[in-house]
């Protein structure tokens, strides 16, 4: 039984691995960190997770910003909490890579015609390729973990841009709805003057139906409006993962923040990307896990299944004989090429795929680069230089018509002109701030350039 005992203990050391994915959390957590990202919680069963829900508890009462909506939905979507579960099948993977395969018990036993004893035979065996394969594999599973760390760190990076994004486009929906609200009331104001000035005989029949209709389609804007704010607040509690008296209870200011005076260097931002991208990280990690598959595969090809063992024997009679055993698989059907050659595809597949990603990565964060500075232009437009047009319209009209010089209407007009130029600009800050969600998304994080991570572009 000697040559049995070093699978034996391989295998009893090899089950104290830990299937934990903790660890992993806290790898995939820095990542998240290293590029500018929000702060990850492992759900231990601890007192410090009864505080941070309590804290999440208590943002879903209040008013959220998109920090705050952020750090909810890291906790309470759903579809995130299932990817990070496949951290902990991956390395229960791993660590089922480090087990050798079970050891094979055999037992007979021949029954004599005649006189004499039973004849018995029992043998243990276990397959020695197994030993020699177990670091390849744990290799293999040991790049497919890597790649689902970075695919998880992606997935929580790409829920925070899509939850910033959703804010903001809330706050704009609710502004927009207070603008057509003031322009209702503007409508309301020229429609009750058209009807007195009707009644007196001021106004012709025509002029008093054209005002109507402007203010009937102005209600018609503002339902639309409203009903926007209501999908986009649904929106956010979808990504939020909220339901219920929850999905009720919070709400959002109306204002979105200012454009920042100065737009982060935006010069490096393709070697941003490719630098940080953790899509393009699991892209690398999957290449090796099949370039390592492939390596296992071939010594399959190189080598037979061999199982060494023991094996003891008790004859007719009475004698038993002990001694190993060895059984060799002869590779007369199978050769293992087929394996071989579509894991050479795979490999061949797996690396076109990461190029084509490395291409289409440069060119999101150039378009998307692009688009960003030309939404700040426009917003910045509308702020410097329309709204002041506006503005001095309106006050243009007033002097005019308190000098009886221009009608009541055409200040109306003025001023509602002035409230859909205040529209459009918030239409502009909203397209920018999702625009930058978007690119910090493309490049992988903050928009912060770091020249550590600039220089680990892959050229």
């Amino acid at each position: 039984m000697k040559g049995a005992s070093l699978p034996l203990a391989a295998l009893a050391l090899a089950s104290c691995a830990s299937v934990s994915p903790k660890s992993d959390f806290e790898d995939v957590s820095r990542l998240v960190r290293d590029r500018g990202g929000p702060e990850m919680h492992w759900d231990e069963g601890v007192a410090a997770d009864d505080q941070v829900k309590a804290r999440v508890q208590q943002l879903v009462l209040g008013k959220l910003d998109p920090e705050d909506a952020v750090e909810v939905a890291l906790l309470r979507n759903q579809g995130l909490v299932a990817q990070y579960e496949q951290l902990g099948i991956a390395q229960a993977d791993l660590v089922q890579a480090g087990l050798l395969t079970n050891p094979s018990f055999g037992a007979r036993v021949r029954f004599p015609s005649g006189s004499g004893s039973i004849d018995t035979e029992f043998s243990l065996a276990q397959d020695f390729l197994d030993l020699l394969t177990v670091p390849l594999r744990k290799k293999v599973a040991a790049a497919q973990l890597e790649a689902t760390k970075a695919r998880v760190g992606q997935a929580v990076l790409e829920l925070t841009a899509q939850v910033r994004t959703a804010i903001v486009t809330l706050q704009a929906a609710q502004a927009t709805a207070e603008v057509r609200r003031l322009i209702l009331d503007a409508q309301a104001a020229a429609a009750e003057l058209r009807r007195r000035q009707h009644a007196a005989g001021n106004v012709s029949d025509l002029d008093l139906a054209q005002e109507d209709e402007f203010y009937q389609r102005g209600k018609i804007d503002l339902a639309r409006a409203e009903t926007q704010v209501l999908e986009d607040r649904e929106h956010v509690n979808r990504l939020l993962g909220l339901w219920g008296a929850e999905s009720a209870s919070w709400s959002v200011e109306s204002a979105m923040a200012t454009l920042p005076e100065k737009e982060a260097s935006l010069e490096h931002i393709e070697s941003l990307a490719i630098a940080r991208r953790l899509d393009l990280a699991a892209a690398r990690s999957e290449l090796q896990s099949l370039e390592e598959a492939a390596s296992l595969a071939g010594l399959f090809r190189v080598l037979p299944a061999i199982q060494i063992g023991v094996s003891t024997e008790s004859d007719t009679e009475g004698n038993r004989v002990t001694g190993p055993q060895l059984s060799v698989e002869l590779p007369i059907f199978d050769q293992g090429r087929g394996r071989a050659a579509r894991l050479a595809s795979q490999l061949r597949q797996a690396q076109a795929r990461e190029s084509e990603l490395a291409v289409n990565v440069r060119a999101e964060a150039r378009a998307v680069r692009i688009r960003l500075l030309a939404t700040r232009g426009v917003a910045e437009h509308y702020r410097t230089v329309l709204l002041p047009l506006r503005e001095r319209i309106v006050k243009e009209s007033q002097l005019r018509y308190n000098a009886n010089l221009l009608g009541v209407f055409r200040l109306l007009l003025a001023r509602q002109d002035q409230i859909e130029g205040y529209r459009d600009y918030l239409e502009a800050v909203r397209d920018y701030w999702t625009t930058r969600a978007e690119l910090e998304r493309v490049a992988g994080g903050s928009l912060v350039v770091q020249s550590d991570q600039v220089s680990q572009e892959k050229p």
